[in-house]
């Protein structure tokens, strides 16, 4: 009895101490209750203030996440949570990507009009952002896996926005098929690494040591089966196929999250996973996998989105081709490619929430649906025009743009991995990066194209409002400076992650 008593006693106090580790976390939950509480009351003021509780929450928890303070140094908070500087700076990701979702939803009339489940969204934002920030600091499997689903049931219910509309609820049943399918096959493979570890800490060296004892056939068929649950988080290929019905169905501001906060914090959990396997004489099935994995994503990516010809399909597959050069950059192993990472993230989230606010503006105001949709706009609307060819040149990843530093960051690394190693593998990912990326340039360019060049249509309803144009402008201003000065960007990266490597 007594050493129960005592076994109790050092728990409780481990989570005493570890508690401020997870203020962010605590903090954003306390919001989540606060509105799921206030959203009962039917008084249009309280319902007023609802978007402006949640975005208090989340500059409390950007404030917090920027100034640090709070961590657990080194030691995981009970074995499951590590609060270091890689998850930190996922953190302040999050916390942007959830204030730009809720800023864009703010611009959405059809949104500000819903009478039914408008308080849902904004909490459901929040418990999003908190279980964004729990994947990045798992480093427990089965944390993972809580965590992921935590993120996957707010992002089904946050597909089913407008639920009366027959394209939401297709995008939301095959989005909750598709991850209910990775989410089963994600679990059976962690279990294959428990019973070959012993440990489900996959930063420990137990498991490290594990995978070097254990069969590689076992070990390789494991790690199949987990990375396509992490996989189907980034829309990576062969796990991607529900991208597309879910960036069709959903609100813009969802979509404009769904493109960034999650693939943020899988390609997060990627990074800490991928350090077991960067021995390339006992993993190099596992690094063959990753290998063509990121291959096969750059091509189905970028090859599909030339026949497409919505706007939202085409940025569905645009995401997909961004996730093979991330996959393709967490091969770069012994190049220290994790700032380069950050920093590729970074730009991405202001590049696909710029192009995501043009598209809800064209779409809701001039109802524009298709690529031929966007013919004259940019003569009528010479701001929206040059926003766009920002953009979406930045996505492209042409100077003198940040999405230019990003590309150019990634293959610098992954050359310096081949000059290293002289594996094949890396000499074939850089080529076809390359290659893809002047593929990309052809179906970005459709819009601009559209914009400038075709034959005028009637946009003389298409009024853009002051918010919208600074938001645009803020989107827009970083991918100039960091192109100019990237190194005040990574220089603070490298300073975080010195507490993580």
């Amino acid at each position: 009895m007594n050493e129960q008593a005592v076994y109790l006693s050092d728990k409780l106090n481990a989570i005493l101490a570890g508690a401020g580790s997870l203020l962010p976390e605590l903090v954003l939950a306390c919001f989540f209750l606060l509105l799921v509480t206030l959203d009962l009351f039917k008084a249009k003021s309280i319902k007023k203030l609802l978007p402006w509780l949640a975005l208090t929450g989340l500059f409390w928890v950007l404030v917090l996440q920027v100034l640090g303070g709070y961590t657990s140094g080194d030691e995981p908070f009970l074995n499951l949570l590590l609060s270091d500087g890689l998850a930190r700076y996922g953190g302040i990701l999050f916390s942007a990507a959830g204030i730009f979702a809720i800023f864009m939803a703010l611009q959405l009339r059809r949104l500000e009009k819903l009478q039914e489940g408008r308080g849902e969204f904004y909490a459901l934002v929040l418990i999003l952002v908190l279980g964004l920030n729990l994947m990045a600091k798992s480093v427990n499997l089965l944390m993972v896996f809580l965590a992921i689903e935590v993120v996957s049931i707010a992002s089904y219910i946050l597909t089913l926005t407008f639920k009366t509309e027959k394209r939401a609820v297709e995008a939301g049943l095959k989005y909750v098929l598709y991850g209910t399918l990775s989410a089963g096959v994600m679990l059976y493979g962690m279990s294959f690494f428990y019973g070959l570890t012993g440990t489900l800490n996959y930063t420990s060296e137990a498991f490290a040591l594990g995978l070097l004892q254990a069969d590689t056939l076992l070990v390789t068929v494991a790690a199949v089966l987990v990375l396509a649950g992490f996989f189907f988080k980034i829309s990576a290929a062969p796990f991607h196929f529900w991208a597309p019905d879910v960036y069709q169905g959903a609100p813009m501001p969802v979509v404009a999250l769904f493109s960034t906060g999650p693939k943020i914090a899988g390609i997060l959990v990627i990074l800490r996973f991928v350090g077991n396997f960067t021995d390339p004489d006992a993993f190099a099935d596992v690094q063959l996998l990753l290998g063509v994995a990121a291959i096969a994503t750059l091509a189905i990516g970028n090859f599909t989105a030339l026949w497409q010809r919505t706007p939202r399909r085409l940025m569905a597959y645009s995401s997909v081709s961004h996730a093979g050069f991330l996959l393709m950059a967490l091969l770069a192993f012994g190049t220290g490619y994790t700032s380069s990472v950050l920093f590729y993230l970074t730009v991405l989230l202001f590049m696909n929430f710029g192009v995501f606010l043009l598209l809800q503006v064209a779409e809701e105001k001039n109802g524009v649906q298709t690529l031929e949709g966007f013919s004259g706009l940019g003569r009528s609307q010479p701001y929206v025009g040059v926003m766009a060819l920002l953009y979406l040149l930045s996505l492209t990843g042409l100077p003198p743009l940040a999405g230019f530093t990003g590309k150019l960051l990634i293959f610098s690394n992954v050359w310096e991995a081949y000059t290293l190693s002289a594996n094949n593998l890396l000499l074939a990912l850089l080529i076809t990066g390359i290659l893809l990326t002047g593929v990309a340039l052809f179906y970005y360019i459709k819009i601009p194209y559209y914009l400038f060049f075709k034959g005028n249509q009637s946009h003389e309803n298409l009024v853009i409002s002051p918010s919208e144009k600074l938001l645009l402008a803020l989107f827009a201003l970083p991918l100039l400076v960091l192109f100019f000065k990237p190194d005040l960007l990574l220089r603070w990266i490298e300073q975080l992650l010195a507490q993580t490597l």
